[in-house]
């Protein structure tokens, strides 16, 4: 493999094309792929789980919400264990730059909606955080094409 390719992944539309848009990419590229979703919230990157028992019940369930999350949309996806799985709980910027960093990672893919029917382009938060973060580049996957009626 010639690199890495971190994939943010959300539930939200965004979120999963940007993670068809990474699978189809980490092929075609031969790129390693790491899928990592951070849940907002006060926590932190996934550990070796030596002070779970500091861990509060909310911080405990943001923390499985996040790895079952992940798993989920590998799976739904055809993934299986092709594909590495990270997660976190905090600022997602921050974590998910942090979460690349420890990969070592080329490149960052994040997904988009749309402005809005008067706006034009593409709107990604997580991106602009990502700017600020980390030195990689960031790849914005556009929203899937809604169909027309």
């Amino acid at each position: 493999m010639r690199g890495t390719m971190i994939c943010g992944v959300t539930d939200a539309e965004e979120g999963r094309g940007a993670l068809k848009m990474a699978a189809e990419l980490s092929e075609r590229l031969g790129l390693r792929l790491v899928l990592a979703h951070v849940a907002e919230g006060i926590g932190r990157v996934d550990g070796d789980g030596d002070d779970e028992e500091d861990e509060s019940v909310t911080m405990k369930a943001n923390r499985e919400g996040a790895a079952r999350l992940v798993a989920e949309l590998a799976a739904e996806n055809g993934l299986g264990e092709s594909v590495e799985h990270r997660w976190a709980v905090g600022d997602p910027g921050k974590l998910l730059g942090q979460i690349a960093a420890e990969e070592a990672a080329d490149v960052i893919l994040v997904g988009a909606r749309s402005r809005g029917r008067l706006r034009r382009g593409l709107e990604s938060r997580l991106a602009d955080q990502l700017e600020r973060e980390t030195p990689l580049p960031v790849l914005i996957a556009p929203p899937p094409a809604r169909a027309r009626r």
